[in-house]
């Protein structure tokens, strides 16, 4: 039985070592720190700790990231990713304009509710400077872009466009951090669930959104 027990572990470390030769011990990485945040939030989280969760040497981590803070980056990066992605696959489908900004309103204050440590950390004062992180800075951009592309064809004028698209993702925002922080439940406002109260909230929009 301790045969094969320490021929099983010798087998997953191997593999692990394979796994990290080609390459992979960034995304495990920052997976691990994304496991770490959901369970002990941003005060558990260290390249020691990250180390630790992935058997590697406490050195490791440092040839994938400089501090904690460029560790953070590259966590939002991947969260940014997730909710863009999720924002799309949700509005697919959407029979008008206003049925997609509502998609994509609703999948924005569900990902945030279901990932709330990793939310916070995207915008997070950690990582506030953007021009240190350019990749970073386009990948959060992402979520507005197709607020603003559901919008384009509708608006019109460019300028127009800006400025409704800013404050419909303002609005989103707003909700969404309100709604995460437990200051707002939608119940409160006599809305079914999530999908329901962004509806009522974007009503006011009705004329921009027709």
């Amino acid at each position: 039985m301790t045969a094969v027990l320490s021929e099983t572990i010798s087998d997953s470390d191997n593999k692990k070592r394979l796994s990290y030769h080609h390459g992979n011990l960034r995304d495990a990485l920052i997976a691990a720190a994304v496991d770490i945040l959901s369970t002990e939030g941003i005060d558990g989280l260290s390249l020691r700790a990250l180390a630790k969760a992935t058997g590697v040497t406490q050195a490791a981590p440092y040839s994938h990231f400089r501090d904690k803070d460029d560790l953070l980056a590259a966590v939002a990066e991947g969260g940014f990713q997730r909710l863009a992605l999720q924002m799309a696959e949700d509005a697919t489908g959407a029979d008008s304009t206003t049925q997609r900004i509502e998609r994509l309103m609703t999948s924005y204050i569900r990902f945030a509710q279901e990932n709330k440590p990793l939310f916070s950390v995207m915008f997070g004062r950690e990582i506030s400077d953007m021009k240190k992180y350019p990749t970073l800075a386009m990948t959060a951009g992402k979520s507005y872009a197709l607020i603003s592309a559901a919008l384009s064809r509708q608006t019109g004028a460019a300028e127009n466009t800006r400025f409704v698209s800013l404050a419909i993702w303002s609005l989103c925002h707003g909700l969404t951090t309100l709604i995460i922080e437990n200051r707002v439940a939608p119940e409160q406002f006599g809305a079914a669930d999530i999908g329901d109260f962004v509806r009522k909230n974007l009503a006011l929009f009705s004329s921009q959104l027709a």
